[in-house]
């Protein structure tokens, strides 16, 4: 009697586990196990950039940490596997305006996004969007303020004439 409840409550467990999951799918290759979320859609992807420095000069670099959701991240010069095509996508990187030409595309989710050194010094907007892998551009976008301060350059000569004045 003891086992059939035991065996009972086993087949009850797994079968609620498996409900739990049926929106998702499994696939096993080399030891490496990747789940997909069948239910994915690009076109409610979400992205969210965070990153810890809020001033940068122009011309240099920001560390920039992404969160994205909905979306399989994939390089646009690769394919997708074909199982993830419908939900592939890049992530575009902008100064103030999407609009604008891109400054950076990537599929990381840390990344040193470049400043260009023609930025005017001041409060600016770096964006984020999510892109289709064939380009299209969703309505994920996520932004966070960044100060832009002039670049450091150094100008001026140095003499390497050691004749003058040794008489």
């Amino acid at each position: 009697m003891r086992t059939i409840i035991a065996r009972m409550a086993f087949l009850g467990a797994l079968a609620c586990a498996a409900v739990g999951i049926s929106a998702c799918s499994a696939d096993v290759h080399d030891n490496t196990l990747d789940v997909h979320d069948n239910n994915a859609n690009i076109e409610n992807a979400k992205v969210e950039i965070t990153s810890s420095s809020d001033s940068v000069a122009a011309g240099s670099m920001v560390h920039v940490k992404v969160n994205a959701e909905d979306v399989f991240l994939c390089d646009p010069s690769t394919d997708p596997p074909p199982d993830r095509a419908k939900v592939a996508g890049h992530l575009e990187f902008f100064i103030d305006s999407t609009k604008s030409a891109s400054i950076l595309t990537t599929a990381d989710e840390s990344v040193d996004v470049p400043i260009p050194p023609t930025t005017p010094a001041g409060d600016h907007k770096l964006l984020c969007r999510i892109d289709k892998h064939d380009g299209t551009a969703t309505k994920a976008t996520s932004e966070i303020d960044i100060k832009v301060t002039a670049s450091a350059s150094v100008s001026g000569s140095v003499s390497t004439d050691t004749s003058a004045g040794s008489e």
